[in-house]
C-alpha cells in the first residue's frame, strides 16, 4: 500500500474501522498508477487508473463497493448518501489523531494535465492535512499554476474528495473527470 496519505474512521455496528488510502505510484512507462487502500478487517486492497488521479478516484469508487459487498455478508456498515459515491459518513471517534500540519500539505500527491476547451491546463493536488488548531481537514490543490485553492472535509478523505470536485466544478468536466484522460 506505501505511504499513507488520507484515513477515515467509520464504524461496523458499534465497531470503529480504520480506512487508510496509500499514495498513488506510477506502474507503467506510459504513466498509469496505482493507489493502495486498507480497510480494518477487511484487508489491503489495489486500484489502478490511466495516472496517479485516476487511481485515486478508483481507489474511492472501490472503498464504497468493498464496503458495500461487506454489508452483504453481515457487516454494518452506513452509507451518508449517494453524493459521497458510497462512502460512509465519519463519526468521530477516539481513533481521531493530533494535528498534522506543516510541510505534508505541501505535498503534491498527484498531477495531471488536462485538455480543457480553452487548451491544456495543469492540475496538482496536495496531500490532505488537518488545518491548525481545527477538527476538519484542508486539501490544497492548484489549477494551471494560479494561486492555491483549498478544500475541506470532516477528515483527510472527504476533503479530497471535495477538492477533486472543486477541479471539476470549477474546469466546468464531467463528475467523473478524473477518469477520463482527455477532459
Amino acid at each position: 500500500m506505501g505511504e499513507v496519505i488520507a484515513t477515515r474512521a467509520v464504524t461496523d455496528g458499534d465497531r470503529p474501522v480504520l480506512i487508510e488510502m496509500g499514495r498513488p505510484a506510477h506502474t507503467t512507462l506510459d504513466g498509469g498508477g496505482t493507489a493502495g487502500f486498507r480497510i480494518e478487517g477487511l484487508g489491503e486492497f489495489t486500484a489502478t487508473g490511466s495516472d496517479g488521479v485516476a487511481a485515486l478516484y478508483n481507489a474511492l469508487l472501490d472503498i464504497g463497493a468493498v464496503l458495500a459487498r461487506a454489508n452483504g455478508n453481515g457487516h454494518r456498515f452506513t452509507v451518508l448518501d449517494s453524493s459521497e459515491q458510497g462512502f460512509p459518513a465519519a463519526p468521530r471517534t477516539e481513533m481521531d489523531s493530533a494535528p498534522t500540519t506543516g510541510a505534508r500539505g505541501n505535498e503534491v500527491i498527484a498531477l495531471r494535465i488536462l485538455i480543457t476547451r480553452v487548451g491544456p491546463c495543469a492540475v496538482e493536488i496536495h496531500r490532505p492535512t488537518r488545518a491548525p488548531g481545527q477538527r476538519y481537514y484542508l486539501c490544497r490543490f492548484r489549477i494551471d499554476g494560479k494561486p492555491h485553492a483549498v478544500a475541506s472535509g470532516l477528515d483527510e478523505i472527504q476533503a479530497l474528495l471535495t477538492a477533486l470536485r472543486m477541479i471539476g466544478a470549477r474546469l466546468m468536466l464531467p463528475a467523473d473527470w478524473p477518469l477520463t484522460r482527455a477532459s
